[in-house]
């Protein structure tokens, strides 16, 4: 699985690259991570973003859900479609230029917030909290391995086999938090590689544990390894590898 690394983010691996003008050596794409070094002191604080943002987000994830549980009748269906309509055409009013908001915590955390595997102002992301996440060290700073945990409960819009979560979705949650584990450990990059393999049911509707951590690196080069755990068992466990971006 080749894609980028929000790596830099209280949420991170997995969203898309944005491209700097002048950056570096010409037009190229970087993850969220190099272009929070690049703007540095520019980022707006975390704090700027007002609660109801998050509220927004919670209350459309309810939607989701129910979207996708409803039984209502024909009828029922059309009145809803039309009062979604007009709200999105609300909230479409005052549309962003790019899928990208990158804000930074008193302690120096990066936190990108709209990306896709786990963005909080991203309605479509998973709801992964953290409960234990080093915040990354400065650019620069030596690597020290260290251990990530995060915990998630996944949905009916997560499911795949009858009763357990889409494997895909097992596979962008690893993805997220390996990614993490890198940049936690004070290693950065793009996601060049994911190997998943799955040996159980993730359970739908029930908190589960994942944890991820820092392995090794060589030259540009950083590997982790995480798994998604149910009952003390690894049930999904992921390798992943990241190539730091030339600078």
């Amino acid at each position: 699985m080749a894609q980028a690394d929000d790596a830099a983010t209280d949420t991170t691996a997995g969203g898309a690259p944005a491209v700097v003008p002048g950056a570096d050596d010409g037009d190229r794409p970087v993850s969220a991570g190099r272009l929070a070094e690049l703007l540095g002191d520019s980022l707006p604080l975390a704090d700027t973003v007002p609660p109801e943002s998050f509220e927004l987000v919670l209350a459309a994830r309810r939607l989701v859900e129910a979207v996708v549980m409803t039984d209502l009748d024909a009828a029922g269906l059309a009145a809803a479609t039309a009062r979604l309509d007009e709200l999105t055409d609300d909230l479409s009013a005052a549309r962003r230029d790019e899928p990208l908001r990158l804000v930074r915590h008193p302690d120096g955390r990066i936190e990108s917030l709209l990306q896709a595997a786990a963005g909080r102002l991203n309605p479509q992301a998973l709801p992964i909290e953290w409960v234990h996440r080093p915040t990354e060290p400065p650019p620069g700073s030596p690597v020290e391995p260290v251990e990530v945990v995060a915990r998630c409960t996944f949905t009916a819009s997560h499911a795949g086999s009858p009763g357990r979560v889409h494997g895909g979705v097992a596979a962008l949650a690893l993805d997220e938090v390996t990614g993490i584990a890198v940049r936690a450990a004070g290693a950065s990059g793009l996601t060049v590689r994911l190997e998943v393999s799955l040996k159980g049911a993730v359970p739908l509707n029930r908190p589960v544990e994942i944890r991820a951590r820092y392995t090794r690196g060589e030259g540009r080069k950083a590997w982790s390894t995480g798994e998604i755990v149910v009952d003390g068992e690894p049930v999904v466990t992921a390798e992943s590898l990241y190539v730091m971006e030339r600078r």
